[in-house]
């Protein structure tokens, strides 16, 4: 019974249905063992799937207190408080589920991501210095870092190390090519990737950096013509961003609008995908399409507490 309880599920959670997940494990904790945190550990994680932070922090608590030290039980609350912005209070936790062998890279990551949020580069780095950790992940981090402080020069030597590590890796490419452009001008870097983007052997990537160069330098037209020889089996959600951005810099709000609109139910909390929504639906005169949609949204998602501040801002004139 528990296995199959247990199949259904992982596959809610696999085809993103995280409220089914999350009502099952419920059901399952009631009518299991009830001093077992096991299952609303479960119920916790898949809250947070869904992005109902507060609701994964309720469970993930009273699993918290039926076993203090469980790791599981510990990383969903570390979630859960980084889901509500309380990173420092995350860091306690994911620090704790650090020092668990089975969960240490994860616990890593979400300590750093934690402290990445709050700016606190050199912490990361010093993080870095002390803990195992495989040599992508490390150069990843250390890039990052470098770059967030503006030590470009070094960050450029270990972005190169990252794709030796990593060839052709999309996240180390997006990184060295915003390198490229502080050290070399936006000019050179967008004439460089303009050659790499032609050669068919190279992975969609280059093409997704060079139309986004494109945007960038005031050239939304080609940028849209790039995007459209795109592979649509790549990063789909990415490229579409990316080409609803473009659609509505080259005055094609129609098109760019339901774009938007789709890509933001899965990333309500998009901070310039809500802004370039609203400055969209502004621009072509649909501010009660905006209105309507933002209240669907928060249907969906009424814990995100800045979709309040989205519908407050669409409101005004």
């Amino acid at each position: 019974m528990f296995s199959d309880t247990y199949q259904r599920y992982r596959k809610f959670i696999s085809i993103r249905q995280f409220d089914q997940a999350a009502q099952l494990a419920e059901e399952a904790h009631f009518a299991g063992d009830p001093k077992n945190p096991f299952w609303l550990t479960r119920q916790a994680a898949a809250l947070n799937r869904g992005r109902k932070y507060k609701a994964a922090q309720v469970a993930a608590q009273q699993a918290l207190v039926l076993d203090p030290a469980n790791p599981y039980s510990l990383l969903a609350m570390a979630d859960a408080l980084k889901g509500r912005g309380r990173y420092e209070d995350a860091i306690t936790h994911y620090r704790e589920v650090a020092a668990a062998p089975k969960l240490a890279a994860i616990g890593q990551n979400g300590w750093l991501d934690s402290l990445s949020a709050l700016s606190r580069w050199d912490r990361v780095l010093e993080l870095l210095t002390r803990w195992d950790m495989a040599p992508p992940r490390r150069l990843r981090w250390q890039t990052k870092a470098l770059t967030a402080l503006g030590r470009n020069n070094e960050a450029l030597q270990t972005a190169h190390k990252w794709l030796q590590a990593e060839p052709d890796l999309p996240e180390a490419l997006w990184l060295l090519a915003d390198l490229e452009v502080r050290r070399d001008g936006l000019e050179a870097v967008l004439k460089r990737y303009g050659r790499l983007a032609k050669i068919a052997s190279r992975p969609p990537v280059y093409k997704e950096i060079y139309a986004s160069l494109c945007r960038r330098a005031g050239q939304p037209e080609l940028a849209l013509k790039t995007y459209e020889k795109l592979d649509r089996g790549s990063a789909i959600p990415w490229i579409q961003r990316k080409q609803a951005f473009a659609l509505a810099k080259s005055g094609q709000e129609d098109e760019a609008i339901p774009m938007m609109e789709e890509l933001l139910k899965d990333n309500p909390k998009d901070f310039y995908l809500n802004s370039g929504y609203q400055g969209a639906c502004r621009r072509s005169g649909q501010l009660d399409r905006a209105i309507d949609f933002y209240n669907d949204l928060i249907e969906r998602h009424p814990e995100e507490g800045t979709l309040y501040g989205w519908i407050k801002r669409i409101s005004k004139p």
